[in-house]
């Protein structure tokens, strides 16, 4: 056993080695003044030996007992040591006891799965958030079937400009319709937080730029209301000089309109060709809404049939143009 001032430790005897083994091992494990006072290499250059082999000798026929300050509860522990390098490096830096060791390790298990906690938390928000952007872009696409009004764009104009992500319950309450409606058309999405009386908004950021241009669109098309509003449209079929068979057509050729001609979606119309001269034709487009109108009898009256309208109004010449 060796001692030091400034360090405590015990050297270990096994396997019984021979007196110039256990000369050796004294000298190899021979630590004074904060140093040993024989270096690996001297040693295997008195003795005829190779480092790996006085390492092998060292190994086999001893280690230390090095009494260690634990730095984790600053308690006196024991640590085997295997070489002057371990030794060196354990004085430097002391190592944990048991007991601090498996307190680390918990530790270190716990933070460990923590982080695999959060990192699995962020990536399902991650996820969310991808859904919800997809499902965003997906409503922008469409954006244009939507129906909201001027009023309701702007109010979810200011709430983009104004309002935080998170908003109070009773915000969400007063303006419970408007919300939903943007969120029913997939523009928004909500998440409530009723125990803590708060909702957080999110919406893509293009929304607000498409908010402004259907504002203006709305706008423009209401300016716009100056086209001549249509109550029939007729013209002359020219013979297709070229026919064959029904695998081309009987009637070909161009026209050019001289005034827009503007119809709406969902309009009924009634058409009607006639046969003319020279085996040409002629076509009219009214819409059904204008014939009725026109053809309405007092209220008093029984109203008649639309078919008998319909068929009245192609008999009348009048309604040819030709």
């Amino acid at each position: 056993m060796g001692k030091t001032q400034e360090v405590s430790y015990t050297v270990i005897i096994k396997n019984d080695p021979d007196k110039d083994r256990l000369q050796l091992i004294n000298q190899y494990w021979n630590f004074k003044e904060s140093a040993f006072k024989n270096k690996p290499k001297q040693l295997s250059g008195k003795n005829n030996l190779t480092s790996h082999e006085l390492f092998l000798i060292i190994k086999e026929y001893s280690f230390v007992n090095l009494e260690c300050i634990c730095p984790g509860c600053n308690k006196l522990t024991e640590v085997a040591i295997s070489s002057q390098s371990h030794f060196l490096d354990s004085l430097r830096n002391s190592p944990l006891c048991e007991e601090c060791k498996t307190k680390q390790k918990l530790k270190w298990e716990e933070t460990k799965k923590k982080v695999i906690e959060i990192r699995q938390k962020n990536h399902e928000l991650a996820q969310q958030k991808i859904e919800r952007q997809g499902k965003f872009n997906w409503a922008l696409n469409r954006y244009k079937e939507t129906r909201f009004t001027d009023e309701q764009a702007k109010f979810m104009i200011h709430i983009i400009d104004t309002c935080p992500d998170k908003v109070s319950l009773s915000f969400y309450s007063e303006h419970f319709v408007i919300l939903q409606k943007f969120k029913l058309l997939e523009l928004i999405h909500i998440e409530e937080n009723l125990a803590e009386k708060y909702v957080e908004i999110y919406y893509p950021e293009e929304l607000r730029e498409i908010l402004e241009n259907h504002i203006n669109r709305e706008h423009s098309e209401s300016e716009n209301q100056t086209y001549k509003t249509w109550s029939r449209l007729s013209f002359h079929l020219e013979k297709n000089k070229s026919y064959r068979n029904s695998n081309t057509p009987r009637f070909s050729g161009t026209i050019i309109f001289k005034e827009d001609i503007v119809i709406k979606k969902g309009t009924k119309c009634l058409y009607g060709v006639w046969d003319r001269d020279h085996d040409d034709a002629w076509l009219t487009l009214t819409p059904t809404s204008d014939i009725i109108v026109a053809k309405n009898k007092p209220i008093h009256k029984e109203p008649e049939h639309i078919a008998n309208i319909l068929n009245r109004f192609l008999v009348n010449p009048e309604n040819r143009d030709y």
